[in-house]
Formats: C-alpha cells, sequence, structure tokens
C-alpha cells in the first residue's frame, strides 16, 4: 500500500481540493470523499484524461490512478457542450451506458456496529453528513472525539445538524490540504534525490537522505508490528505503590526496588509525628540523577501494612530527587520529585530485609514473615493514586480539556500568524 496525492476538481464551481489517498482505496470510496470534499450531491462520477472510472469496486491502482492526477467530479446527467470560444471539455461520451454510482442516499447512509472506534467510524463513514450524525447519536464515539480532538468537539457540539455537516468538512478539508501539501514537498525531494543519486552513486546528501528514509521505514515496521503483537508497551506503566501506615497515619509507599534506601520526606516525617527522631549525624547529600539534602536517619520506624508491623530505617529528605516518579517529563523540575509526590520510598534495603517479592502476575507485593509463612499486600490501582503520582484520583476531564484546548488554539493561532507573515 503506497500514498499519492490527487486533486478533485468541480468544473461548474472551479472549486478543487488536493488530498493524500491510499492508493487502494476504491473508486466508490473516492466517489464519497468527493462528495463530502466539494459538498456536491446527486449521481456523480469521476473522471480523468476524458474517461470515466467506471468500475465502483476497483482500486485507484487497479484503475490507473497514480500520484500527481487531477480527477472531475461530475453529475451524470449534465452533458456540457464544447463551446467554439473558450474550447471547453467535452464529456458527453462518457454518459451513456456507465452504470450509476451509488445516490445521494446512499452517501449518507450511516455504517455503525457495537463497539466501533472513531476511527473506524471515519473510515467507515466519509460523508460528512453520516461522521455528524453517528457523532451526535452515540456519545462514546464523541467522548473520543473530544478527547483526541476537543477544539473540533466543542465546534460541533449543541450545534444545529446542517452547521455540524459544515464544520467537519471545513475541518476535513483543512486537514487533507494540510497533509497533501506536505506529502508533495516530500515527493519532489525525494525525486530530486534520485536524479541526482542516477548522476552521481556517491552523492553524500543523496545518499544520506536514502538511508534515513530506510531508517524511518524500518522503524515504522516495527512499531507496527508492536501495535499488533504487544500493543501494552505502547502504554503508560503504573509505579507499584501500597497502602501503608506510620503512626496511624495512611500513607502510600511507593515500592522502588531500584532505590538502595527507603526514603521519607520531611513533609511526611512532620505529618507522622516522628521528626524528632531524626538522627542528624547521618546528614549529608544525595547524588544521582537529582540531587537533594539528607537530613539524616530514623533508624526505627514501625511501618504498617495490613494488620503487620515492619520495622524500617528510613532515611529522611528534605527535597526528593527521586527520578523514578510517574507522569514526569524532561520538562519537569530538573531535582526531580518533589516531596508532595514522594511522601514514602520503600527501598531495596528494606525490602530485602523482610524478604520481598514483587509478584507482578497476581499484583501484591509479597513479605516472608517465617518459613513458609507470608503476607501479600496489592499494589495500588490507578482509581486510588493522585495524578501526581500517575493515577487518575480527583482527574478533572474538563479542566483537562480546557488546558488542552488552549494549547491547541495557542498552536492555530501561531500557526496563522506565521502564515500571515
Amino acid at each position: 500500500m503506497s500514498e499519492i496525492t490527487i486533486t478533485l476538481c468541480n468544473p461548474i464551481t472551479g472549486q478543487s481540493e488536493s488530498l493524500p489517498v491510499s492508493s487502494n482505496l476504491t473508486v466508490s470510496d473516492l466517489l464519497e470523499w468527493s462528495k463530502a470534499l466539494l459538498g456536491l450531491e446527486g449521481n456523480l462520477i469521476l473522471v480523468k484524461d476524458g474517461k470515466q472510472l467506471a468500475a465502483p469496486s476497483m482500486t485507484l491502482s487497479q484503475a490507473s490512478v497514480f500520484n500527481g492526477d487531477l480527477i472531475v467530479v461530475m453529475k451524470k446527467e449534465r452533458t456540457p457542450a464544447p463551446s467554439a470560444a473558450t474550447g471547453g471539455l467535452d464529456f458527453s461520451n462518457l454518459l451513456g451506458t456507465a452504470s450509476a454510482p451509488s445516490s445521494t442516499a446512499t452517501s449518507n447512509k450511516v455504517t455503525y456496529y457495537s463497539g466501533m472506534t472513531l476511527t473506524d467510524a471515519v473510515m467507515s463513514n466519509p460523508h460528512p453528513k453520516a461522521i455528524v450524525k453517528l457523532l451526535q447519536e452515540h456519545s462514546h464515539l464523541f467522548k473520543e472525539l473530544n478527547y483526541h480532538n476537543p477544539i473540533l468537539a466543542q465546534k460541533i457540539k449543541s450545534r444545529p445538524y446542517e452547521q455540524a455537516v459544515e464544520i467537519w468538512r471545513e475541518d476535513r478539508v483543512k486537514g487533507s490540504i494540510s497533509s497533501a501539501t506536505a506529502i508533495t514537498q516530500a515527493f519532489h525531494e525525494e525525486k530530486n534525490y534520485t536524479q541526482t543519486l542516477s548522476k552521481n552513486p556517491n552523492d553524500v546528501k543523496a545518499k544520506e537522505y536514502f538511508e534515513k528514509k530506510k531508517r524511518k521505514e524500518e522503524v515504522q515496521k516495527q512499531y507496527q508490528q508492536a501495535m499488533q503483537e504487544y500493543p501494552e508497551s505502547m502504554g503508560r506503566v503504573l509505579m507499584l505503590y501500597v497502602e501503608a501506615k506510620i503512626n496511624d497515619h495512611p500513607i502510600q509507599a511507593f515500592v522502588d526496588s531500584g532505590a538502595q534506601s527507603t526514603i521519607m520526606s520531611k513533609k511526611c516525617a512532620q505529618k507522622c509525628g516522628i521528626f524528632d527522631l531524626v538522627d542528624t549525624r547521618f546528614a549529608g547529600y544525595a547524588v544521582g540523577v537529582g540531587t537533594g539534602r539528607i537530613l539524616g536517619r530514623i533508624h526505627l520506624v514501625q511501618l504498617k501494612i495490613g494488620h503487620v508491623h515492619f520495622p524500617c530505617s528510613v532515611t529522611v529528605m528534605d527535597d526528593m530527587a527521586l527520578p523514578t516518579t510517574a507522569g514526569k517529563s524532561d520538562d519537569d523540575d530538573a531535582a526531580g520529585a518533589k516531596p508532595k509526590d514522594m511522601d514514602f520510598l520503600l527501598g531495596l534495603d528494606m525490602l530485602k530485609r523482610h524478604l520481598c517479592s514483587v509478584d507482578l502476575e497476581r499484583g501484591n507485593l509479597k513479605f516472608r514473615l517465617a518459613a513458609g509463612k507470608y503476607f501479600e499486600t496489592p499494589f495500588l490501582h490507578e482509581k486510588d493514586l493522585d495524578e501526581s503520582k500517575g493515577g487518575t484520583k480527583g482527574f478533572n476531564a474538563e479542566k483537562a480539556n480546557e488546558k488542552l484546548m488552549e494549547a491547541q488554539k495557542k498552536y492555530e493561532e501561531k500557526g496563522e500568524k506565521m502564515d500571515e507573515d
């Protein structure tokens, strides 16, 4: 399957739209896209080089439609006569016995099945009237649109049906033109490098271009394979937390076998009423991916998990510097997690002391209490963790969408300003 760029033209109005399409797209599907993008209704035909594309089931490749082709979209009943003054084109010989494409009713026909995703809905319903009807009738599709494109969702929300259809059509046309421009530029760039390489097989820039293209294709191939065979690898990994208590104060302990020591923030120590037990002789600095000041050490803390108490030695830090905090990005504070993000970290020292096992299959942390006797506690789910810890507790979808919309609006305004300049 390859992607080509074609131009659709309405000879009556002179309107034309360039768009990227798959060479495996059928003539019938292209006809539906033509109706949607050019706003046409009725019995239409597609014409290339004076000949009608008459086999609806044929792919564009089979119908000899190639990159850069111009496709004229015409009403079947119209028979334009040639003009001596303008030298107009005569397509009357094409309108005789050709089978008619689907009618307006067919173009607006809605395709839907239980469990349909937004992507499937858009692909199966190319006409704006069909997809907008689906979005208005099925809330889960609209919610998915609102997640991926909140600006477009808000534009068509609560709008009359016909207005929503026009908004959707304009958005699709705008996206198609932008995509077509990028594809056309890439096509001409590759064509120039191909010609350069044919003249000079050792041209450095041309060889680098095709090597880079080959690497991208290999990466894309691996990405598609991963999506099909290991889709879970594309998701966000939730870090491991367990419910615990210190002095009857509930905490969420972050289980980190990659940390040498068990660590507690100053704020957590104060909240649990044990900050006065800090031995300042062990004060210093932690240096790693981030840095933080060590206030000292509490030699004995009774960590209660479930109904069992586990004695722990804890290092108290003034400012946590843990690179393993969930939800952090490269743009976050270089010092790493803040105290509010990580109150208590159960490190390797205590995990080894209590002979713990991380059971990912069953989703729990297992402690060995005695020979043949174990205690298990489950890892927390997303709903139990705050956003700062990678969870969804307290997550406000509307507020998040508002922020996303503001960011997208700024991006669009920036793009429009660049176009004006």
